[in-house]
């Protein structure tokens, strides 16, 4: 596995993240998991380990993610992995906060790592971010409770509004999207860059062209690598980027993203 700083949060994180948006039971909450999804996501995080893949990821809003890794790392060395979580932002900070609440009583931690403002997206959920009393500060009392490390943002926003969160100078790393196929985002990574922020690419091979399920053509474009190779390293081939989420239903779905490094160091020439 190959390392990168993530950012002024000090965190080596791995270059590949363990993704929780795929793997789990269900979309709705009040679904219950079932002893056949928790082992599947305890095989998809066992194995993420076993590879050197320190950080995993999900949200409030990923259905049973939250509460099936909570049976899993409840039997993992705290200090061998990383987590982010993320909440959506929200008018109502009581409901904020209880959101919240609700995914550390579900993940069964103290802490998260990582916890990020889910989807600034435009200018309205900007403000409720940014706005006095509103989710940051709230993110901020967390961070001093000792539950947060680090606060970050995501977004699928147009790239105007990614700058302007990043200007806002509140937060320690951002998720957004970039890849071989959308590469508008570059100058809100430089802009990051500029701030010593972490960045966290979302969804590099599902969003990125859904890589995992290539066309015959796009094999043949991409020849002698799989596209999902080949959008790895183009990724990676960046410094400003430090991990790219790998949105794993199944150990084996891991592996053709950890054969990308034995390229590694050759990304121009490829």
């Amino acid at each position: 596995m190959q390392y990168r700083r993530f950012g002024r949060t000090n965190i080596e994180a791995s270059v590949f993240t363990c993704g929780g948006m795929r793997f789990q039971h269900s979309w709705k909450k009040s679904d219950k998991p079932t002893n056949e999804s928790i082992k599947r996501v305890e095989s998809v995080v066992k194995r993420s380990l076993e590879l050197g893949i320190n950080l995993i990821d999900t949200a409030n809003g990923y259905g049973t993610s939250e509460e099936e890794l909570g049976y899993v790392l409840s039997n993992v060395p705290r200090d061998s992995f990383y987590i982010q979580t993320k909440v959506p932002l929200m008018e109502d900070i009581s409901i904020f906060r209880k959101l919240f609440d609700e995914s550390m009583e579900l993940l069964r931690l103290d802490y998260v790592d990582l916890f990020a403002l889910h989807g600034i997206n435009n200018n309205e959920l900007l403000n409720l971010a940014l706005k006095k009393g509103g989710c940051l500060d709230e993110a901020l009392r967390f961070k001093k409770e000792g539950r947060v490390k680090h606060i970050g943002f995501s977004t699928h926003g147009p790239t105007d509004i990614i700058i302007d969160t990043i200007h806002s100078g509140g937060f320690d790393y951002v998720n957004l999207h970039w890849f071989f196929i959308f590469q508008d985002n570059w100058p809100a990574i430089v802009e990051a860059g500029k701030q010593d922020m972490g960045v966290f690419i979302i969804s590099p091979n599902d969003k990125g062209g859904m890589l995992y399920k290539p066309s015959d053509k796009l094999k043949r474009l991409t020849e002698p690598l799989s596209p999902m190779v080949f959008n790895n390293l183009f990724c990676l081939a960046a410094p400003e980027i430090q991990t790219l989420t790998i949105g794993a239903s199944l150990p084996e779905d891991l592996e053709e993203h950890v054969n990308s490094l034995q390229y590694f160091g050759r990304h121009d020439e490829l």
